[in-house]
């Protein structure tokens, strides 16, 4: 089986924390069957210092970065303008590479596109959906009929969580076209490692316990439900803890104002977004992980957590509670900083088995994972062949 892999979150020379779990999913699929992967990518990003489009190996990988003319504020035009433009380049790949099968993983644009590329070169597709693609994007009036639409048209759904696919059956899908294939993890980067070397290393205090979030700084992960936590814990505990938030994102200069109002400067510290080899050392310094989200597909930081022996304090969303439990951390009400700021000092105060911890990881691997995709893949494949198969057998009558 050959298949295309694509997507518009993808790691690039100047957007290298982009996509990373994107990257991570091709790279284990391309273990199994013979993988290509193809970018679309707006030529305004270019402009804002992206690589041009151009054709390299990374990752392990073969990556073909396609441009296409977007234009900005219209959402529901991108998709047919991400199909135009790649059509030319995959006319020139299907006479090298015939893909049997298009993945695309995420709903919009990217799902809306492949469609339509699907469509024109009559072969199945398959959709992965990660989380905020169908918990917000689809939750939108002006593309939820695109989403639907596509995820109708497809072979397979895959959500990373249950509860993600419930939501996608909510969208009108045939619950018996959705499968759910849980995140992995690189058992080997992610790895019980020792706290104080890692805090030297990272130059933070040793002393106080560590809470640390590592994640995007947008509205749906809770960042200020976690500084809302903080406050309180400063008011309870004193400047007895640290708090490092690991990412960037459009709500920093809106966080950093509140940490200032709060007078939480002395215990709460921005790292910015960090180089993806550095995150097992934010990782793995932690006392605890936390994730404040208000919305989750199978968030892959957490399972980095539990494959590092750290325990995890997060919301009850999506799904989280598929893969956080008493062996290895606390769930707790979401949009509540003071359930949260519970929850994290129950889980500072606690006794905890760093092995027992990880352990409770579902995957410490990706290739189980990938394995995962490619069956389903094939058997998408397999759908769509086996009738022409049936049509092409003479029936013992006519024999």
């Amino acid at each position: 089986m050959k298949a295309l892999l694509l997507t518009h979150l993808f790691p690039s020379p100047s957007h290298p924390t982009r996509g990373v779990f994107n990257a991570s999913v091709f790279r284990a699929i391309s273990h199994h069957c013979d993988a290509r992967v193809v970018v679309p990518e707006p030529m305004w990003d270019h402009r804002q210092g992206t690589s041009p489009a151009a054709q390299w190996t990374d990752l392990g990988l073969r990556i073909d970065r396609v441009d296409y003319l977007a234009p900005p504020r219209m959402p529901l035009a991108r998709p047919l303008f991400m199909s135009i433009g790649m059509t030319p380049r995959l006319r020139t790949l299907r006479a090298e590479f015939p893909f049997d099968i298009i993945m695309a993983s995420w709903a919009h644009p990217d799902a809306v596109a492949a469609a339509r590329l699907a469509r024109q070169f009559h072969c199945p597709f398959v959709v992965n959906v990660l989380g905020s693609d169908i918990n917000t994007l689809a939750a939108r009036s002006d593309l939820r009929r695109q989403i639907t639409g596509a995820l109708r048209q497809a072979s397979r759904v895959i959500a990373v969580s249950g509860a993600l696919a419930k939501n996608v059956v909510d969208l009108g899908i045939d619950p018996g076209r959705v499968d759910v294939q849980h995140n992995g993890v690189d058992g080997e980067r992610f790895c019980i490692r020792d706290k104080r070397e890692l805090r030297n290393r990272l130059e933070i205090d040793q002393a106080p316990p560590s809470i640390v979030y590592v994640g995007r700084l947008s509205p749906e992960k809770g960042v200020d439900i976690l500084i809302g936590a903080a406050a309180e814990l400063q008011a309870t505990r004193g400047e007895s803890f640290r708090l490092y938030i690991v990412g960037g994102g459009p709500e920093e200069s809106e966080l950093k104002d509140e940490v200032r109002r709060l007078g939480l400067g002395g215990i709460v510290r921005f790292v910015g977004s960090r180089p993806h080899d550095e995150i097992p050392n934010w990782v793995g310094a932690a006392d605890v992980l936390c994730l404040p989200s208000r919305s989750e597909g199978c968030p892959n930081v957490v399972m980095e957590a539990t494959a590092s022996g750290v325990p995890v304090a997060a919301s009850k969303v999506g799904g989280l509670p598929e893969i956080v439990d008493h062996r290895n951390g606390v769930l707790v009400e979401p949009e509540s900083p003071t359930a949260l700021a519970d929850g994290i000092w129950q889980a500072l105060d606690r006794e905890w088995n760093r092995e027992a911890i990880r352990a409770s990881t579902p995957y410490l691997s990706w290739d189980a994972v990938g394995q995962g995709y490619v069956d389903i893949l094939q058997a998408a494949v397999d759908e769509v062949s086996r009738p022409s198969l049936l049509r092409a057998t003479p029936s013992p009558a006519s024999r």
